[in-house]
Formats: C-alpha cells, structure tokens, sequence
C-alpha cells in the first residue's frame, strides 16, 4: 500500500540533508512576499531560513521577554502579534526618536546604547527625588 521507508528518501529526491532549507517547503499561508523577506534577513544574519525562524519564535514564546509579552497579551485579551504591534506603537509614539538618534550620533552610541543610557539616567534622576 505505501512505499517503503528509507531513510535517505530525503537525498534520492534531491533534497539534501546538509542544506536545513533544502528540505522546507514555501507553505501555502506564507506570501511570496514574507517569504522574500525571511531569505533576506536569514541572509543577513548568516543564518538558514529555518534557524533564523526557529530563533525569533524561539524569542518570542520562550525567553523573559517573551514570557512577558504573552502574558499580557493574555490579561488584555490579545493575540501575540497584536501585543507586539501595541507595545511597539507605544513605544514609537511615546519616545522620540529622532532626538534620541541625533544624541546616539553626538556620543557615538548605537541607538538601543542611547535609549538604555538615558532611562537610567532618568531612574536615576527620578530616585533621588
């Protein structure tokens, strides 16, 4: 009824288990486009497609961070996505940016470098109060 089983069935058909994405198949709810978008920033980070998702699902479901998010997704009756997106509009709307990027470049810090120096410097500003 079905075929034998083998083991190497991977290599006969021409898929190659030294290639992670060799064997991943493009599924049918990922558009062209995210697909693109996932090479890419596989590429970028010198990662395979797959490790590269494997890692930002990996974040995003597992680590404190992570945790967090789907925490309060739950309590505000969210979806994960939904609470990201929510967090980084607050985030966008709430800091500005462009400031922030202009004292990163005058004190030759990356901009993750300028926002953590400056909310401690805040915290400690606000502590002393």
């Amino acid at each position: 009824m079905y075929p034998p089983y083998s083991e190497n069935k991977a290599m006969t058909n021409g898929y190659g288990r030294h290639n992670p994405d060799a064997t991943s198949r493009p599924t049918f709810y990922m558009s062209e486009e995210l697909l693109r978008a996932i090479q890419i920033q596989a590429q970028r980070e010198r990662n395979s497609r797959s490790g590269f998702i494997s890692g930002l699902l990996s974040f995003l479901l597992l680590s404190p961070i992570g945790q967090q998010l789907r925490e309060n997704a739950r309590i505000n009756n969210r979806t994960l996505a939904q609470e990201l997106e929510q967090s980084l509009a607050l985030l966008q709307q709430q800091i500005p940016l462009d400031q922030v990027n202009q004292l990163a470049a005058a004190s030759q810090r990356s901009q993750i470098e300028m926002l953590t120096y400056l909310v401690l410097l805040g915290l400690q500003t606000y502590s002393r109060e």
